[in-house]
């Protein structure tokens, strides 16, 4: 009869911490040559500890800025082909069981003024940041999770974790002990071995200061290519833009320069400067890697580095190194190269 109550009590548990998760992926109709591919091993990489997967399909053409002309890079009539297809593909995703909902962003939907208000004190309703990449997909992913933790996914990002570690548990045992830490991720690169014999930063390439702690670093800088968020603990800094970062938002937009701001730089500059900060954790059993761009030679290796990153498999230049080295992995990745040039796992 105890061990019935310990083992009911275990699932209790358990239930309790796969509610308090939402997994949310970004889909848009850049992700259309590899969203296939991707999602579901982060899905799967995930979903015991989830109460649902959440994909928001941005379905909005980005705006007019100083740096980006629509109409050349985000022509109407191709954009709408595109936005067709990842919507299919999404919904794709669903029938075979990787997404449960599916929330489409679509140009003139209330949220958009909604997410606004609530998150940048009405200083936009642009879609799209300064240089055509999402804002409110971001914001809108944070605000239709139904739970305490939301766990963000870029479509594009590739994870590698061991089999018997969960960096969400991790994260959020430690966030939970630290009430500035709103956010975290796993490490953003595979790791590296500094001259001094052991791993010192998330990164080889960091920009920002780190404090380090047990388990990890803290920095301001809050990416939005993968995080495990608090939701309960932003509330605090909501609206995002306020102070002087309003002031500097409204003369951005006066002078039309750099507006809209990107949703890190706002969250670095409202609460990074408030005293919210990152939790980069520093175990090697998991970690991220993210492509800067997407060539056909990248888009034909993808299924073959999805296979190695699973296998803890990356080349050693890829050490300490977020963005994938595509040159790397097409020498490791060579049929007679396989046995060499590459790192296993963690610090091997």
């Amino acid at each position: 009869m105890f061990s019935l109550s310990i083992l009911e009590l275990d699932k209790q548990m358990q239930a309790k911490c796969k509610n308090d998760v939402t997994l949310q992926i970004n889909l848009s109709p850049g992700d259309i040559d590899y969203a296939l591919l991707t999602v579901p091993i982060l899905v799967a990489a995930n979903r015991s500890e989830v109460r649902e997967v959440l994909a928001v399909v941005d379905c909005c053409r980005p705006q007019r800025t100083r740096i980006v002309n629509p109409d050349k890079r985000f022509p109407v009539s191709s954009h709408s082909k595109k936005v067709d297809l990842i919507k299919e593909i999404a919904f794709e995703l669903q029938r075979a069981g990787h997404v449960d909902r599916i929330a489409l962003l679509k140009p003139g939907d209330k949220i958009i003024n909604d997410l606004s208000c609530k998150y940048l004190a009405g200083t936009t309703k642009n879609t799209h940041d300064y240089g055509g990449c999402g804002l409110m997909s971001y914001l809108a992913g944070i605000e239709l999770a139904k739970s305490h933790f939301v766990l963000h996914y870029d479509a594009d990002m590739l994870l590698f974790q061991e089999a018997d570690y969960s960096w969400i548990q991790e994260a959020k045992w430690r966030m939970g002990s630290h009430r500035n830490i709103i956010a975290a991720s796993p490490r953003i690169a595979p790791p590296f071995t500094a001259s001094g014999g052991s791993s010192d930063a998330p990164s080889v390439h960091e920009g920002r200061p780190l404090e380090p702690i047990d388990g990890g670093w803290l920095n301001d800088w809050f990416s939005t290519r993968c995080f495990l968020l608090d939701r309960n603990k932003l509330r605090a800094y909501l609206p995002i833009v306020r102070n002087s970062l309003w002031i500097e938002v409204l003369l951005r937009k006066l002078i039309h320069r750099g507006y809209p701001l990107s949703p890190e730089i706002m969250l670095f500059k409202g609460p990074g400067k408030m005293g919210a900060r990152r939790l980069n954790l520093s175990s090697p059993k998991a970690w991220l890697l993210h492509p800067t761009t997407k060539p056909a030679t990248y888009i034909e290796l993808l299924p073959e580095i999805l296979n190695a990153i699973s296998l803890g498999i990356h080349p050693k230049d890829q050490k300490g190194k977020s963005e994938i080295i595509l040159d790397a992995w097409k020498k490791m990745l060579q049929p007679d190269s396989l046995l060499k040039g590459h790192s296993f796992g963690g610090f091997a």
